[in-house]
């Protein structure tokens, strides 16, 4: 509950403000103690007592969890900061540590700290220093294009083994998607990782922004590598051109996106948003396709569907842009660029 104090001055001018005795005695703040005093960028002061790191820890027990529940609850303690995870409960079977090895290798930076038959102790050991949120935002950007490029290649040309490579590379993409939200949830479950990293809670949102579209293409690329396995027949040659058309626009837009975010450039982002309501000429296409190859209909139509979806993925990016560039904080600065 927000508690209101009159700010007092002493003698020599120096500013006071009581701290809530019930505050203070619940984290161990009395005489002599030491906090940390912290500006953020909208005006306010952060006050952070010396301990309020500690505690960084939790358990989650086995129970009758099967694989893919325990997957997803390890998973949402990773995004929400905890650094020790604890899993354990009676004696473990070895498929159960097994599985929670299996999970621990899928994300970034979490090793094994201790293994028993009763538990396994799992680790962060990846801090945000390790992996500066502008270049892991730009590898997700890389991945998602390759895999793109790919999809749309083995189409073209019937590739059944690069579409399922392509499939396999969406793990990557997944990792490092992982790894922003459990950034982020530092940044919320620890505000002094804003003075760590030199970037604002509100800063850190539109790169988490960017990461979710960019997970998405990357989802619509691994469409578009099914929907090639799942072909009765090679496509035409002027249904492939279409095809290559569409992705080389899509491409066009989502890279140009990306890169206005990077730069924070408004205007190439509005550039980009030009585009956003001629999408007629996608639906022309992928209705003549589907006429002169009514045996590869579904699949066409999914391959012109995630194409299209990639085009609003790339709007939307823009519009992060956008807003990404509006100045911060009380003296009309510009933003600063996420590390690199």
């Amino acid at each position: 509950m927000a508690q209101k104090r009159k700010v007092q001055v002493t003698g020599g001018g120096t500013f006071l403000v009581t701290l809530p005795k019930s505050w203070a005695d619940a984290v161990g703040v009395g005489r002599g103690s030491e906090v940390t005093l912290i500006p953020n960028d909208s005006g306010t002061l952060l006050l952070v007592p010396t301990g309020a790191r500690e505690g960084n820890r939790c358990r989650l027990t086995m129970d009758d969890r099967g694989a893919v529940e325990l997957q997803r609850d390890i998973i949402a303690r990773y995004i929400a900061g905890y650094d020790v995870i604890e899993v354990g409960g009676g004696r473990m079977r070895h498929e159960q540590r097994r599985t929670v090895r299996q999970i621990a290798q899928s994300l970034v930076g979490l090793e094994i700290l201790e293994e028993s038959q009763t538990a396994v102790v799992l680790h962060a050991v990846a801090s945000m220093s390790d992996f500066p949120i502008g270049q892991t935002i730009h590898r997700i950007f890389e991945i998602t294009l390759g895999m793109l490029d790919d999809a749309i290649s083995a189409c073209r040309t019937w590739d059944e083994e690069l579409a399922r490579d392509v499939a396999e590379r969406d793990g990557d993409v997944d990792r490092l998607v992982l790894l922003v939200a459990r950034q982020f949830g530092l940044l919320l479950r620890d505000l002094l990782v804003e003075e760590d990293v030199q970037l604002s809670r509100f800063e850190f949102h539109h790169h988490q922004a960017v990461a979710d579209q960019l997970e998405r293409v990357a989802d619509h690329a691994v469409k578009v590598s099914r929907a090639t396995l799942a072909l009765g027949a090679a496509l035409s040659d002027d249904v492939g051109r279409q095809i290559t058309e569409a992705h080389a626009e899509s491409r066009v837009i989502l890279s140009e996106a990306v890169h206005a975010f990077e730069v924070r450039d408004p205007k190439r982002a509005n550039h980009v948003l030009e585009h956003k309501e001629q999408r007629e000429q996608l639906l022309e296409w992928t209705q003549g396709a589907i006429r002169e190859q009514p045996d590869n209909a579904l699949s066409i139509s999914i391959i012109m569907d995630s194409l299209l979806r990639t085009r609003e993925y790339g709007f939307n990016i823009a519009e992060t842009a956008v807003d990404a560039s509006v100045p911060l904080g009380w003296s009309g600065e510009q933003p600063r660029r996420a590390q690199s």
